[in-house]
């Protein structure tokens, strides 16, 4: 029996983002699911949706830190790379992160999903 390719297409990945191990999965669906992990947790959960029409923008905290501005520029700086990368679905955002109050930190999780995953718009497969 040959391989099948998998029903929900899936990249993971791992990266190391200011010496911390970064694990990455993306999944797509009808839309976007992004989890990112650097405490072996979930985290907050976040959904950033796109209009299309007039290129705008919208995050919603849906579960965990509401406090947390620099996750919302976290999921609106990801939509964002999905729009460049000609991808019109919305995104949901799972985050846990060890230091989330760190603009660098996210700065550098941000460079490694895009540099690697497909969707954003990378393509580093090798870890697949």
């Amino acid at each position: 029996m040959s391989a099948r390719a998998p029903i929900v297409p899936t990249e993971s990945f791992s990266a190391d983002v200011a010496g911390v191990p970064t694990e990455v999965m993306v999944l797509e669906f009808d839309q976007v699911m992004a989890i990112v992990t650097q405490v072996d947790r979930l985290g907050t959960l976040l959904q950033a949706k796109q209009d299309a029409y007039t290129k705008t923008y919208s995050v919603e905290v849906l579960l965990g830190r509401r406090n947390d501005p620099l996750l919302e520029v976290f999921a609106r700086q990801l939509i964002e790379r999905l729009a460049v990368a000609k991808c019109q679905k919305d995104l949901t955002l799972w985050v846990g992160l060890l230091r989330s109050d760190d603009p660098e930190s996210i700065k550098g999780v941000i460079e490694a999903i895009c540099a690697k995953s497909r969707v954003f718009g990378g393509g580093d497969r090798s870890n697949e």
